[in-house]
């Protein structure tokens, strides 16, 4: 929740990283990345009231926890006492911090550890949540341990938990007791031993949860993506229409609940029908493996998290607005999300020959309206002042579908300021001056239909 925010994320052998989702400096580089963890780089968790702790793991549930602040990381795996087995963790253990507390947090072995005051003790909430088949607790791997914990957002103490054996287990009172639906997931048509890749807990219905099997260790290719209104008791199949492709993680969106992300092993596809009918959503990206994604719930951004491709980010404000209803009107104007004039400092570091780049986001307030159909003649967006002042008028698309305008949140040049420039040893700057953080009214003229939204501009960050 930093400006900007922090995306945080393992690679293999190097540990977990910190990187900004925008640059002080126009575009990100290696020097804005920031190490934070060491091994194999696993889950990174960072609370979400104060990004001073860090909490991360690598293989086999070494978690820390890093003082952000400081600069100081302390081991906080949990341990038994000597004449006890040791906790059995997947090589990629999960941590999940309550999102009632950020104190709280979660780590799984075969039975789900919980802390209260931040990692630095750990107790107990449930029994053994696997098989505990001893076929399996053979060999340097461990298996037959928790792979997903979720708990509901809605309701403090509702908590979900899967396994790489195949449970599915479920607490409604912090861990007093514990249900096993297993079998009720397995008769809608998930194979019972299938290693269980991600639990998502519904933002809008504390009875609603989403369940994604993987069979990517028996070559079964299938995917298998499930959901129950009522904590388990029934399941419904939503892969709808979903080519073969193993799926490994599933989102649901934070404002629309018939909008879904999944990751698959050919990359990111969506639901705008909760599961009904699903389309590819890669665009610029490659084909890949997407192993985790996560709405952002300030921006409105997905987070894509890929296998060996790098990290990816796009603004899906547009999409959780769409339903049927909103694709059978002619025309529709989108909210508009409030957008920060950035100052970008000039970066001192020295830049190699192979200097790494990536993008930061479109600069200015983007506008976004959808048409049924293609628009013939002009398509225009005015941008005023709340008093009625006209400060610039864009060009708009007419193709069918989304379209998209930025405004560089300045006012447009009057034609003797341009006629200025023109003799001026500036001339090549032919830009208005900033305007004021503020409200502004933008408006979609589309033929005879004259449509208006607010825009808001954040006060300007960035030169220190």
């Amino acid at each position: 929740m930093d400006e900007p925010y922090n995306i945080y994320g393992g690679t293999q052998d190097t540990g977990s990283f910190k990187i900004p989702s925008n640059s002080v400096y126009g575009t990100i580089t290696r020097n804005d990345w920031a190490s934070v963890g060491g091994g194999d780089g696993m889950y990174n968790q960072v609370d979400p009231d104060d990004s001073r702790w860090l909490y991360n793991d690598y293989q086999m549930g070494a978690i820390q926890r890093l003082d952000q602040k400081l600069g100081v990381g302390k081991s906080i795996r949990p341990s038994r006492r000597e004449d006890d087995p040791p906790y059995r963790f997947n090589w990629t253990a999960p941590i999940h911090i309550s999102p009632h507390n950020s104190q709280i947090i979660y780590l799984g072995a075969e039975v789900l550890l919980r802390s209260l005051n931040r990692g630095d003790d750990w107790q107990e909430i449930s029994p053994d949540l696997t098989t505990n088949d001893p076929k399996k607790l053979e060999g340097n791997i461990e298996f037959c341990n928790i792979t997903t914990i979720a708990e509901s957002p809605l309701i403090a103490g509702v908590i979900w938990v899967g396994t790489d054996d195949g449970k599915v287990q479920l607490t409604k009172n912090s861990g007093g007791t514990w249900i096993d639906r297993t079998a009720n997931l397995t008769e809608a048509g998930a194979p019972e031993d299938y290693y269980v890749s991600r639990i998502f807990a519904s933002n809008h219905d504390a009875q609603t949860a989403y369940i994604v099997k993987t069979g990517f260790q028996r070559d079964d290719f299938r995917p298998f993506i499930y959901k129950t209104t009522d904590f388990g008791e029934t399941w419904i199949s939503i892969a709808g229409d979903l080519p073969e492709g193993i799926v490994y993680v599933i989102v649901e969106d934070r404002n629309n609940p018939d909008l879904l992300f999944i990751g698959k092993e050919l990359g990111v596809w969506v639901t705008i029908e909760g599961g009904d009918k699903w389309v590819p959503m890669m665009s610029n990206m490659p084909t890949q493996d997407v192993f985790d994604l996560l709405v952002h719930p300030r921006e409105n951004d997905l987070v894509v998290g890929s296998y060996g491709r790098g990290i990816y980010i796009t603004d899906i404000s547009p999409l959780q607005e769409i339903t049927k209803e909103l694709l059978a009107k002619d025309v529709h104007f989108f909210e508009i999300e409030p957008k920060v004039q950035w100052i970008y400092k000039r970066r001192s570091d020295p830049a190699g020959q192979r200097q790494f780049a990536a993008p930061n986001e479109t600069y200015g307030t983007v506008i976004n309206y959808y048409l049924k159909d293609e628009v013939k003649g002009k398509i225009q967006v005015i941008i005023q002042d709340l008093m009625g002042e006209e400060l610039v008028t864009l060009e708009g698309g007419t193709q069918a579908g989304l379209n998209r305008v930025v405004w560089d949140m300045r006012r447009q040049l009057t034609k003797e300021e341009m006629e200025q420039m023109e003799d001026s040893p500036r001339r090549r700057r032919r830009q208005g001056e900033l305007v004021a953080p503020g409200e502004y009214v933008v408006v979609l003229q589309v033929g005879d239909k004259t449509l208006k939204r607010i825009a808001k501009v954040r006060k300007m960050h960035g030169n220190g």
